[in-house]
C-alpha cells in the first residue's frame, strides 16, 4: 500500500436526515450501530485494516475539526484538511489532491464518503484493493460500483460495458441521476448497470489533469497564488459526478458487493437502526432521536 492515501470527506450536511443531522453535528458523526461508533469513526477503522492509519486523509469543514480529532484521536495534523466553507465534493478532491501530489508524486487516492454502512469487510477490502491495484498501474480514475439489490431511486446509476465480473474493472459508459422507479427496474433487469457509491479511486496526478481538462475553474483555484486555503471560497459548489466523472472517458468500474448502504434518508437510516437493534424516536417518519 506505498503510496495509498484514503481521502475521507466528511462536508455532507445531511439535509435528509434533518433535524437529526445538523449544521452543528452532521450525520458523519451520528451513531448508528450497536458499537455506538460514530459513521465517520468506523469509516477510519475499516479502511484502516487496508491501508495504515497514519495515511489517512480527511476533508472536513473548518466548524468540525473538533469532531473529528474527538473521533480520529491518532490523526495526523498534516492530514486533517480543513476547508473554511462548503463547497461540495469535487473541490475536496481537487484540494486533496493539490496537496497530496505535492507530497508525494506516486499518491494514490481512495475517496471515501463518510456515511456509509458496511456488514461484510473482508469483501469491502477486496474490492478496494483491486482498484487501488489498477489505478497504480492505469491511467485511469476506479469508481467502485455497487450489486443493486433491488430497483432504487435512492441512488445514481453507473453503466458500464457488459456484464461485471468479480471485481475485475470494467470500463463505466456512463453516470446517471437518481430515476424513477420505473426507469430503475429497467436499470436492474437490462444487467449493465450498478449502483454509484461515491467510493472513486485514482493517482493524485491523473486527477488534476482531468481538473485541468474539464474544470478550468477549478484548476484556477489550485493555481491561485495565494494558496489554496485563501482561495477556497472561489471554488465552484459542484459535486465530482457533474465535474468530472460525467466527463471523462477514462473511467472503469469495480463492482462491490459487500453488504452496502448509503445513509442518505430516514428510510435507509431506520432499516439500519433496526438492523442493529437500535432504538429510536420517530415522528412524522422522521427519526428525531437515536437511543
Amino acid at each position: 500500500m506505498d503510496h495509498v492515501y484514503p481521502v475521507i470527506l466528511v462536508g455532507g450536511k445531511g439535509k435528509r436526515l434533518r433535524p437529526l443531522s445538523t449544521d452543528i453535528k452532521p450525520k458523519a458523526f451520528l451513531s448508528v450501530t450497536r458499537d455506538g461508533k460514530t459513521m465517520f469513526s468506523r469509516t477510519v477503522e475499516r479502511i484502516s485494516r487496508l491501508i495504515p492509519e497514519s495515511k489517512v486523509v480527511v476533508v472536513a469543514n473548518s466548524d468540525h475539526a473538533g469532531l473529528v480529532k474527538k473521533d480520529f484521536k491518532g490523526i495526523r495534523p498534516d492530514n486533517l484538511l480543513l476547508e473554511p466553507v462548503s463547497r461540495n465534493t469535487a473541490p475536496a478532491v481537487a484540494y486533496a489532491s493539490s496537496v497530496l501530489d505535492a507530497r508525494d508524486s506516486g499518491a494514490i487516492l481512495v475517496v471515501l464518503p463518510a456515511d456509509h454502512y458496511v456488514t461484510r469487510i473482508k469483501d469491502y477490502l477486496k474490492v478496494m484493493r483491486s482498484g487501488i491495484d489498477f489505478a497504480r498501474d492505469n491511467e485511469a480514475v476506479v469508481a467502485i460500483g455497487i450489486d443493486p439489490t433491488s430497483p432504487s431511486t435512492e441512488y445514481g446509476y453507473i453503466r458500464i460495458h457488459g456484464r461485471p465480473r468479480g471485481e475485475k474493472p470494467c470500463k463505466v459508459e456512463k453516470f446517471t441521476e437518481k430515476p424513477d422507479f420505473k426507469t430503475a427496474r429497467g436499470y436492474i433487469n437490462s444487467g449493465h448497470y450498478l449502483w454509484n457509491s461515491g467510493i472513486f479511486i485514482f493517482r493524485a496526478s491523473v486527477m488534476l489533469r482531468l481538473i485541468k481538462l474539464y474544470a478550468p475553474s477549478m484548476n484556477s483555484v489550485l493555481a491561485d497564488r495565494a494558496g489554496i486555503e485563501k482561495a477556497y471560497p472561489k471554488f465552484p459548489d459542484i459535486s465530482l459526478d457533474y465535474s468530472i466523472m460525467e466527463k471523462a472517458h477514462n473511467i472503469y468500474c469495480v463492482k462491490g458487493n459487500y453488504g452496502w448502504k448509503d445513509v442518505g434518508g430516514f428510510d435507509s437510516l431506520k432499516s439500519i437502526l433496526k438492523r442493529e437493534s437500535r432504538r429510536f424516536i420517530e415522528k412524522n417518519g422522521k427519526v428525531t432521536k437515536i437511543l
